[in-house]
């Protein structure tokens, strides 16, 4: 019951709450993109943008790290993933790293 919950849950959280479409092998796939500025990153008294976006564990492809996507016309390489969960109904936090 769990299972069905979070899955309805993580699908209208990625209807209502995608703020773009990242552009994957071929297929656009709604996302939730934050390009997050940390201060104290790069050095002192610096700071630097850390891009990351959320997608459906079922949107993201087996061999995604280091691929290339586009997000708002932005060419982006593919850093790291953290999955929530192993389920395909889940979401993913994903890294990334202009190309």
């Amino acid at each position: 019951m769990f299972d069905q919950l979070e899955a309805r849950l993580n699908k209208l959280a990625m209807e209502r709450l995608a703020n773009a479409s990242a552009l994957i092998a071929g297929d656009e796939v709604p996302v939730i993109f934050d390009a997050e500025y940390r201060e104290g990153m790069v050095g002192v008294g610096m700071g630097a943008a850390a891009p990351q976006m959320v997608i459906s564990n079922d949107r993201m492809p087996a061999d995604f790290i280091e691929s290339r996507i586009t997000i708002r016309g932005v060419n982006w390489k593919v850093a790291d993933a953290q999955a929530d969960s192993e389920l395909p109904t889940g979401l993913s936090m994903v890294y990334l790293e202009k190309a």
